[in-house]
Parts: C-alpha cells; structure tokens; sequence
C-alpha cells in the first residue's frame, strides 16, 4: 500500500509578482493549501480505529490510508489561492456521515475560508467558515430514509441526475448540457440547475460505481405503495403513535394511483430523519413526500428518486474494497454560480474555481480504474486530467501607443488623471493603472476595452459586481472637476441600469483602507449614478460627523442606443455641482462637511453595453 499511497507534500508556494502595489495585482502572491487546525500528517502511523459513535463500525489501517489517498488526489488537481482550510474531518468525524445510514462509509469534508486579504495578508476574521468539499468511499448522494425497511430491504432518497425549471429549448440556449463533459459521460453525474434573480445556480455531484455498478435499484410508484402499505402493517404502533396521519395516507396512495409505473419522485427539502414512526424505531415513508403527478416547481426544481439495496450491499460497504466514490463539489450551502459547460478554470478559492478545476483536473477515470482494480494500481501514480492553474495567467499591459490627446493633456500641469484607452489594445484591460475589484475581494474579473462605431477613442465594460478604479498617484485636492462619458450601446435591454461613480473621503491606500467598493454603503461621500432612459441619483452621506444625508433623484432627457452621455462633477471647496451634456442638474454648496476631502474614486456597472470613457479629471490649481 505505501508504494502507490505517497501522500505528497502539501504546497506553499510563492510566486513572484512584478513589482506590483495593492493587493489587487498581488492576487497571485500567495498560492497553495494552508491548513490552520489538522493539517495532514505525513508520517501518520495507523492503527484501526472503532467509530465514536459505538454502532460497533471500525476503520482498518485501509481505509484510513484510503480517505488520505482522497486528499492527495484533490490537492493535486486543484492549486487554490491561498485555500485556507479550518479543518479537515476524516471518516465518523464528518459532517456529511449521518446521510449515509448503515452505510460504512469512509473520506473526508473540507472545512474552511475562501481567501480574504487585509494589508497583503490573509484574514481569518472573515467570511462564514463553510464546507469546501466532501469526497468519500461509500457515501451516498442524498440521504437514508431511517427506519423503513420492509422485507429486510433498505431505502435511501437519490439525488437526481438532472433537475431543472427549464425546458429543453431553455437549457440549449444557455449551453448547459446534461452530462457537463466528456470525461463524466460513464459516471453517474447529479447536477441541479435554477436561476435566482436572473443568476444560474447549480449543485454538482459525481458517483463513481465499481465496474459500473451502482448496487441502489429505482423504486416504482406500485412497489413503494405496497411497502408503505406492508410496513404499516407489520408494525401497527406507527399509526397507533399517529392516528391523524391515517386518512392524510390513505388519500396520498390514491392520489399516486395513476402513477404506478413511474420511478418515485421525492420532495427535496424533505425531511427523511422526521418520518411517521412510532416509539421503537420504526417508521413509514410518508407517501405526501411523492410529488409524482404534482406540478414541477420551476422555481427550485431539486428532488429525490427513491431507491433500494440490500444487506449484501451494506456488509460489502464494512469490507476494504469500496464499491463507489462519490465527489459531492457542492455541499450544504455552496452553490455553484455560473454555467458549468463553460469550464472556467480560473484561479482563486470562490466555489466556482474549485468546481471548476474539479471538474476539468479530476482524474475520474484513474478513480474507477483503482476501483476495479487496486492491485494493478498499486504501481500507477495518480495524475490529474489537467495541470491545475498556479496562477491567473493574467499579465499586466501597458499601453502600445499613447493618442495625441492623452499626450497634451497628462503633460498639462493641471490634469490630475486622463484616459481615453485609445492606447490599449481591444481585449482584457489588466493594467498597471486600472484595477477592477470583486465585493470583500473574493474574486476578480477584467474589465474590456473596445472600439464603438462612430465614436473616437476606446471604450470600457466593467464587469458585473465589480468596481473599476485607477491608482490614485496625484491627490484630488480641493477644487477639481472629473469629465467622464457613457456610451450606451443598442444591446442595453433595461434602460433603467444605472452606471454609478462615486467619490469618498478614505485614505486611497488600498494596504491600509482596501480598494474602493461600489457593493458598501455610500458612508462617507458622494455618488452619481445615470441611466440610459434619464433617470439619475445623488447621494451624500458622512456617517463619521453630524451630517444630514441628501438623496435627489432628476429626471433628465433620455439617450437613444448607440449616443454619449457626458458627465461633469465639480468640485470646489464644500461645493459640488453636476452636470449632463453641459446642462446642470444639481448644486450643492455644503456638500462636504468640513476638514474632510475627496480622496478615492471609481465606477461602477454590470452592463457591458454600458461604456466608460474620456475620463478627464483636472484640478484648479497646479499638480504636483
């Protein structure tokens, strides 16, 4: 065994950054899996081990070596960002364990952090500790259905294979295809799929069976109403303890009457440790659960299929030589947002970057070969699908060219900032000067640079749920005024969408204060936001002194597709006054309070048909 079960070291990597400053370029910095409780012992020493829940289960010295084998496997195919992992549970300390029922079932849950960076560090004092990942031997992919067990048969509630709200023409458009990708079409493959607030969410599960068997049978209508029927019978104390429940039944399994020939379909939020029983353990499968026949819920679709197995199943589970693997990449709570067909394989700690690498790296078949066969692999090292991402693979750019006119004007002693793009290339903006930021930093996206028919210069989309903002190298000083332009293209389909800029009084070094974030509250400063069809808002807020908010929402004439809306916002003093397509719109003489000043910037839109561009920012007096 410890010829093919060398566990490799755990990585701490640090790759170099070019001279970069703020976090937001150093996300590369600091890469690997960090551990801060039970980092995996490489010189462990096993001896069986009994459960500590006294079911008279025991681990052998296998299937101890074989949940670390898990770990070596899933660190190999996936190099987060920094992955800070609170604990890892090994075998009966698992959260995941109590689904599994009679089930001997071995492997581990990830616990931990998504990365989080104050002041180029990571920090620990945020973000909910959650569940990463549960892999195991002989887990289940739903959860035992405790105490139903007519004819010495057990019950367990599946995951389905594939739940939607949609329809087949729906799925097509959005790209999602039922079997995710090549290397999962010989596996058993759960995937959820629902939209929440116009966002894709998905939950993910594959099941690897030895030798393609999966030992669970699918259970059909007629059959599940004879054993209800059967168990009630064989043990009367369950309606004896429940007297009410005997009509609600009794009109449940005629309701199902003409449905006896499809597989059972279960509720997916019920609750299978809650069923109708009675004092001595034993229970009934309340056939109100069965929702064939109902209306599909489109909203969240998710469901069970009722499905059984037998004794011989569960005394081979106990021996060492497990019969599947299951990889749950979505556990209790962490969804996947984003459409998995696309394979993203970004680099970072979010769940859609596990996923994602899980997905494109995991050997799934080195798993079913090991399986099948132990012996011959003993010799065979486990290497992913794919090398996992060690970085982003973003590199900075600079500019190829400078136009005529950003060349005059940031010579120009007055200018504090200008930028037409126009020296970019069309394509990703990672650039020394402009940054985007994802909310809490969890994430990173570019931003794009594009060329609009009709109009000069370039043209900025800034990513959905991300700011962008540039390094504030000159201070804004007292008196300044910022010109920028919207360009709103054709595609805009709600013309309500607001592009926001907002100016606060921070201190715009990210190390000390974080970048500036559009997703916070407006605490301390002032916003702009404006949509295509005229409307506008303004928010004043300073929460650290006696000040009164102001809130002004102006009508103003809307822009058709394809035309530029300037902007001005000028400064001087406590005064701030704004303007659109030289027509101001409010003024404001005691907009700052005093001893404060406008330190930070940055714009703010999730609409790529919404641009940025021509930002001029330019002083009253002399720049140094």
């Amino acid at each position: 065994m410890k010829k093919y079960l060398a566990i490799a070291a755990f990585l701490f990597t640090a790759i170099t950054a070019d001279a970069q400053s703020d976090q937001e370029l150093n996300r590369d910095v600091i890469t690997g899996w960090q551990y801060v409780s039970n980092p995996p012992n490489l010189k462990a020493v096993y001896t069986p081990v009994k459960s500590q829940y006294g079911n008279g289960a025991a681990y052998s010295v296998w299937q101890q070596q074989a949940s670390d084998m898990l770990i070596n496997w899933i660190q190999q195919s996936y190099l987060p960002r920094g992955l800070v992992m609170r604990t890892i549970a090994k075998n009966d300390q698992r959260w995941s364990l109590f689904g599994n029922g009679p089930l001997h079932s071995y492997g581990v849950d990830f616990l931990g952090y998504s990365t989080h960076f104050v002041s180029g560090k990571i920090d620990l004092h945020c973000c909910e500790l959650g569940q990463r990942l549960v892999a195991g031997f002989n887990d289940f992919p739903g959860t035992y259905i405790k105490g139903f067990n007519p004819g010495g048969l057990y019950f367990f509630a599946e995951n389905a294979l594939f739940s939607t709200g949609d329809d087949e023409a729906k799925l097509v458009a959005e790209g999602i295809d039922k079997k995710i990708q090549p290397n999962l079409y010989r596996y058993r493959t759960y995937l959820d799929h629902y939209h929440d607030n116009g966002k894709q969410f998905f939950k993910i599960g594959v099941v690897i069976p030895k030798n393609g068997d999966w030992p669970f049978k699918p259970v059909l209508v007629r059959d599940a109403a004879a054993y209800i029927q059967q168990q009630l019978a064989a043990y009367p104390s369950i309606l004896q303890k429940n007297p009410y429940d005997a009509e609600p039944i009794k009109a449940a399994l005629e309701r199902l009457k003409p449905y006896y020939n499809e597989v059972v379909k279960l509720k997916g939020n019920a609750n299978f440790g809650n069923q109708l029983k009675d004092d001595n353990g034993h229970s009934v499968l309340d056939p109100s659960v069965i929702i064939n026949g109902n209306p599909p819920n489109t909203s969240f679709p998710e469901y069970y299929i009722l499905v059984t197995t037998t004794q011989q199943t569960i005394d081979q589970t106990k021996t060492d030589n497990p019969l599947w693997a299951y990889f749950d990449l979505t556990t209790k709570g962490m969804l996947l947002i984003g459409n998995p067909a696309k394979f993203d394989t970004k680099f970072g700690t979010e769940t859609s970057y596990l996923v994602n690498a899980m997905l494109n790296n995991f050997n799934f078949d080195y798993v079913a070969n090991w399986l099948s066969a132990p012996d011959k692999m003993k010799t065979v090292a486990y290497k992913p699908m794919n090398a996992p991402a060690k970085s982003s693979t973003n590199t900075i750019t600079s500019p190829v060219s400078v136009s005529t006119t950003s060349s005059a004007k940031n010579k120009d002693p007055y200018t504090i900032l200008y930028e037409d793009f126009d020296g970019y290339p069309v394509g990703t903006l990672f650039a020394k000067g402009w940054h985007t930021y994802g909310h809490d930093g969890h994430d990173f996206a570019n931003a794009t640079v594009s060329t609009v028919n009709g109009q000069s210069s370039k043209w900025v989309s800034i990513p959905d749920e991300f700011t962008l903002y540039p390094d504030f190298s000159k201070p804004l000083g007292s008196s300044f005024t910022v010109n920028y332009d919207v360009y709103f293209g054709k595609e805009v389909k709600n013309q309500r969408s607001l592009i926001y800029f907002r100016m606060d009084v921070l201190d715009p070094n990210p190390k000390k204060t974080g970048p500036i974030d559009l997703h916070d509250m407006n605490r301390e400063g002032f916003q702009f936001a404006l949509a295509m069809n005229g409307e506008t808002e303004t928010s004043n807020r300073f929460m650290s002194v006696a000040y009164k908010e102001t809130i002004g929402e102006i009508r103003i004439p809307a822009t058709r597709p394809g035309e530029v809306a300037h902007v001005s916002i000028s400064v001087n003093g406590a005064s701030v006054s704004v303007a659109v397509n030289g027509k101001e719109l409010m003024h404001d003489s005691n907009a700052l309070p005093a001893g404060k000043s406008f330190k930070r910037y940055g714009w703010y839109c999730g609409v790529p048909a919404m641009m940025l561009g021509n930002v001029y920012i330019k002083s009253e007096t002399a720049v140094k």
